[in-house]
């Protein structure tokens, strides 16, 4: 009795796919799927013109979701809050993150390298380079 359900099971999805003109080499890939970047990043590395601005925060959060939303959060010493939102598009090789974010009426996106579990930023801000570092907690 279970077989007969199962090859039934089996024989209704190989129709439906059939029918819906998927191939095997058009789905997605498993790292797409499973997204291993998803969570939280905590900075663990942020200077300004090679200056260390780290021990200014409390915290620095980013955090990326399964839909492709990213927010970042942060908690200064002396108690003040804020933070960003927007999309994120990773590379299916896990190489590189593009941050997309509206201002106004302009969308703004900047891509990064992202290794060894970390995303690595490189920006300039207001002529200075931002380097931060967001990794795994």
């Amino acid at each position: 009795m279970f077989w007969r359900r199962f090859l039934f099971g089996a024989a209704v999805l190989c129709a439906l796919l059939a029918l819906c003109g998927c191939s095997v080499e058009k789905m997605s890939t498993l790292p797409e799927l499973a997204k291993p970047y998803l969570g939280m990043y905590e900075c663990k590395e942020l200077k300004i013109g090679g200056k260390d601005f780290s021990e200014n925060f409390e915290k620095i959060v980013l955090e990326l979701d399964y839909g492709g939303g990213f927010t970042l959060f942060y908690r200064d010493k002396t108690g003040g809050e804020g933070g960003y939102s927007g999309d994120y598009h990773a590379d299916p090789e896990g190489e590189k993150i593009t941050f997309s974010a509206k201002t106004g009426l302009r969308t703004s996106s900047y891509t990064f390298p992202m290794k060894n579990g970390k995303i690595v930023v490189d920006y300039n801000f207001h002529g200075k380079l931002l380097h931060a570092v967001f990794s795994a907690p």
